[in-house]
């Protein structure tokens, strides 16, 4: 059987790193294509060929420098790469291909003699999809390029169900989320215009509480947003995060039971909630402003798919694995389907139940114990209840320079 990676380097000066490109668009777009960087030209005839026979349109270059062009040209399903190469070695093309959002997210697999597991952890931790060591057969080769390629499809399409029900959740809750208080708001102004006599107090009230419980609820719409926004970058920002680390949460325990209450109050809940503080005057790795969100954005949930009459129980405790905010109500409960598909704008059967908001609350509560190294965890059966554990490290999270 024909291994490739046997020969000597050879250099030839007459080849052409062109001669495999595709010719046309449409000769060859229903075929998969692949491109192969390796400086030995036997080498990489012989791998090209091989791939040209299982139906691959094949590219080809003989080191990074010849490979960048025709990877951003072409877009192939997945790049195979030799390591040392004269010009730009297999190293330098990963790192370029991966900055390049382009071609970032394209499979690359190294082809390399080296075979020590110390040179293969390196390769894959510089974000390298695969690694095949020479010698190897084409049979092989093939195998391992169906598995990444499909791996690939698999990825994309996944993503692909994402953004679409993305799209969707968007297209079904932001137009009534915008549109049933701003509806209310002109029709209380329209009252007020055309009422040639002047209106009674009782109309009066009437019109304000419609247009500030209408107002309050574009209000936290338009926060949510912004909250999701700027966490979003502050992931992104190591001197943002570096900054965040320093700020805590003093006296936890009574700054968390005042939330929960004034959360309560505002909801007409404080008759059947129970707070259990184990923490008092513990100092919380958290700013308070996240904190505060955190507790709110889970005690609403919790009052929202709840009966009003129904008990939510709110347990502080701090144990090895950190701090732990519990809250448990007697709801209705939600699928383990759902619970995996906490993300930002989804809802959980809203087409059954008429509720407020896009689906951002417990996204934002996510986002946030992530950012602080924390964990979201939730446990819910149908028709019993829900609970829901916000953990928070005993420390801030250590901030390394260096990884960032």
């Amino acid at each position: 059987m024909t291994s490739f990676g046997l020969s000597n380097p050879i250099k030839q000066s007459g080849f052409s790193p062109q001669a495999a490109m595709r010719p046309t668009k449409h000769s060859h777009e229903s075929m998969e294509t692949i491109l192969v960087v390796e400086d030995n030209a036997i080498v990489l005839e012989s791998i090209v060929e091989s791939l040209k026979i299982h139906g691959y349109h094949v590219l080809q270059a003989l080191n990074g420098l010849e490979a960048i062009p025709l990877a951003q040209k072409y877009l192939p399903h997945i790049i195979l790469s030799d390591i040392m190469m004269d010009g730009m070695d297999g190293y330098a093309l990963l790192n370029e291909l991966r900055k390049d959002p382009a071609t970032a997210l394209i499979p690359f697999l190294f082809m390399s003699a080296k075979t020590d597991f110390d040179d293969i952890r390196f390769a894959m931790n510089l974000g390298a999809d695969d690694y095949i060591t020479k010698p190897f057969s084409p049979s092989s080769l093939v195998t391992t390029i169906k598995t990444r390629i499909s791996k690939n499809a698999m990825m994309q399409s996944a993503v692909h169900d994402k953004i679409k029900q993305l799209t969707e959740n968007l297209a079904y809750a932001m137009p009534h989320e915008l549109r049933t208080p701003m509806t209310a708001i002109m029709g209380c102004a329209d009252l007020i215009k055309r009422n040639i006599d002047p209106l009674n107090t009782e109309e009066i009230l009437l019109c304000s509480d419609l247009i500030d419980t209408s107002v309050r609820r574009l209000y936290r719409l338009i926060e949510q947003f912004n909250h999701y926004a700027q966490l979003t970058l502050i992931e992104a920002e190591p001197l943002r995060r570096k900054q965040l680390y320093t700020q805590m949460t003093m006296y936890a325990g009574d700054t968390i039971n005042e939330f929960v209450m004034e959360e309560a109050t505002r909801n007409a809940r404080t008759e059947r909630i129970v707070i259990e503080d184990n923490i008092g005057d513990a100092i919380l790795p958290i700013k308070s402003y996240y904190l505060e969100m955190i507790v709110r954005e889970v005690l609403n949930n919790a009052f929202k798919f709840s009966a009003p009459d129904s008990p939510i129980r709110v347990v502080l405790s701090k144990t090895p694995q950190g701090y732990v905010i519990s809250m448990n109500d007697k709801g209705r409960g939600i699928s383990k389907q759902h619970i995996r598909n906490i993300e930002a704008f989804t809802q959980f059967e809203r087409q059954q139940y008429e509720q407020q908001g896009v689906g951002l609350g417990l996204a934002l509560v996510k986002k946030i114990l992530d950012l602080y190294g924390g964990k979201f965890i939730m446990h819910s059966e149908q028709g019993i209840g829900t609970t829901v554990q916000m953990i928070l490290p005993l420390e801030a999270p250590i901030f390394d320079e260096q990884a960032a």
